[in-house]
């Protein structure tokens, strides 16, 4: 066999493609990408929804039945949250920034559980 004909083979011109296809292909490729994107994004919106689902659940099973939160700040850095009762005002419970933050990632844990398990149910909020 000769060289010559293994680099001719190997390294024969391929067709050109015209402008009006190589359009096509790019805008084709921009489509499927800005479809990829946009299925991320909505990935990334779903997990953020599922968060903000599983910390609501978490305070309300922290604050209790009839109740609402409070948050006040007690110095620059600092607040206190309290469970005020909805019908009375009345402060039922309260807590510092740190203690109701390790309060909220325990309870959110078991949220977690009882989703997995099968045994929360969506409610009408």
């Amino acid at each position: 066999m000769e060289v010559g004909s293994l680099n001719s083979a190997a390294f024969s011109p391929r067709p050109q493609q015209t402008g009006e296809e190589r359009s096509a292909a790019l805008a084709e490729s921009r489509r499927q990408a800005n479809a990829e994107q946009q299925q991320r994004a909505a990935e990334a919106q779903t997990r953020a929804s599922d968060r903000l689902a599983e910390v609501r659940e978490a305070v309300a099973r922290v604050l209790g039945a009839n109740t609402r939160l409070s948050i006040a700040r007690t110095s620059a850095f600092d607040f206190v949250y309290r469970a005020i009762d909805v019908d009375t005002g009345e402060v039922i419970n309260e807590w510092p920034q740190a203690v109701f933050v390790d309060l909220i990632r325990g309870v959110r844990e078991d949220v977690r559980t009882d989703v997995d398990a099968g045994a929360l149910l969506d409610r009408v909020a």
